[in-house]
């Protein structure tokens, strides 16, 4: 068995959990809305499968012949490189298609109007550099030149003959021009992705981007997010509560759409034959289920897991299937309830009493006011129609979790997203 990967994928062939058609929907949508610009919300918790729906988006998108631009955030961190590295990545991008336009054009006259365009690009490309240097024109508080330095600059830039202070203030109406003639009247969509792995002050800084600089061309902006983590970030960088994070996105986001859910039998279908035994045991897939749901990332990570630990007890005799869940319910506690999983590694022998209390209602405190916990351990107790076996003796707890260490790595702290 090979490591499995988080990697999105690349295109339709590699899409296995049923997201082609959706994005085929959106897609069609987003080519038909005359109403511009529009921003849209992809919508999804951490491992769900954003990156790969904006994948698919981006194949159907090139099928149409919609100019697209994808960018991914969360390689910059200042503010200043992020803003600067979204605006540049379009225009690159629009940059490279206009000059391979141009080897192509029919006639003298439209190369000529494409060369024209092609100069606009670059001129617009030097005046987004010169903002860097004053810090978007005041626009963000703190710059990181001094305004003799960004003075010498234009000076210098001045002196080359490049005119970039003039059009400083008419930035936003420039790109709404190039983008008219870059798109023929048409539109350009413009994919960012990974936002909700940035910084807080990245995340935010990109977001009004969109609207100080690109807010009027013909344009549509897809964000890929988790929309609780873009919340958050919304609030630390400006302060203030979680409502406050939610209005700053509704008022960006005119279409949220919400990634439709993996449905499990489609991850099942598609992840059970990487299972190093136990492929199709309805207990291990019930585990599965209860602890992870069907996010592709988190039950990837755990079959990982799993098939090492699997092949680390197979070194010694080939293991039973008691023991073989005995591992994935450890290994599941671990990844999901850490702190839990930590107190039975200190007290090996409460595991098979706090089964027993679940089982008969009576669990008091803490694990008790854990919902989630309660409800994984009532779904994997002895007695299931699943038929899970009984919870592992202390010195079968020693030595699993020894076993774990090695092929999990170290204990994990709690998922904050991504």
């Amino acid at each position: 068995m090979s490591l499995l990967t988080d990697n999105p994928v690349a295109d339709a062939t590699g899409d296995k959990f049923g997201f082609r058609d959706h994005a085929q929907i959106l897609c069609d949508e987003i080519s038909a809305t005359s109403d511009l610009p529009l921003t849209v919300g992809i919508y999804g918790p951490w491992g769900s499968g954003k990156s790969s729906f904006v994948n698919l988006c981006h194949e159907i998108f090139k099928a149409q012949g919609v100019p697209t631009v994808v960018f991914n955030p969360w390689k910059y961190d200042r503010r200043d490189e992020v803003w600067h590295a979204l605006i540049q990545t379009v225009l690159d991008e629009m940059a490279a298609r206009l000059k391979s336009e141009a080897l192509k054009a029919p006639d003298r006259h439209r190369r000529a109007e494409i060369e024209y365009t092609l100069a606009r690009v670059a001129k617009l490309s030097k005046t987004a550099a010169w903002l860097v240097t004053r810090n978007a024109a005041g626009l963000f508080s703190k710059g990181l030149l001094t305004s003799a330095d960004a003075d010498t600059l234009l000076a210098e830039w001045q002196e080359s003959g490049a005119a970039s202070y003039r059009h400083v203030n008419h930035f936003e109406a420039e790109f709404r021009q190039v983008v008219n003639e870059f798109t023929g009247d048409g539109r350009l969509v413009v994919l960012i992705d990974d936002l909700d792995r940035c910084t807080p002050h990245a995340a935010v800084t990109v977001l009004d981007s969109l609207k100080l600089f690109l807010g009027e061309a013909s344009c549509v902006f897809v964000l890929a997010m988790d929309y609780q983590m873009i919340c958050d970030a919304v609030d630390t960088q400006l302060g203030g509560t979680s409502a406050r994070g939610r209005r700053y996105l509704e008022k960006l986001v005119q279409f949220p759409y919400h990634l439709p859910a993996v449905r499990f039998g489609a991850l099942f279908n598609g992840l059970h034959r990487e299972v190093n035994g136990l492929q199709s045991d309805p207990a291990l897939w019930k585990l599965i289920e209860t602890a992870f749901g069907a996010n592709p990332r988190r039950v990837r990570r755990f079959i990982n897991a799993y098939n090492l630990s699997i092949a680390t007890l197979r070194l010694h005799s080939p293991p039973t299937r008691t023991r073989q869940m005995h591992v994935a319910i450890l290994l599941a506690l671990r990844f999901q309830h850490p702190d839990f999983f930590a107190l039975v590694q200190e007290q090996p022998d409460m595991l098979a009493s706090v089964f027993r209390d679940v089982a008969e209602n009576t669990l008091e405190g803490w694990p008790a006011d854990d919902p989630e916990l309660v409800r994984l351990l009532k779904a994997i107790s002895p007695g299931q129609k699943e038929d899970f076996p009984q919870p592992p003796k202390p010195a079968d707890i020693r030595l699993l979790t020894d076993s774990l260490a090695i092929t999990a790595g170290a204990l994990p702290a709690a998922d904050s997203g991504g």
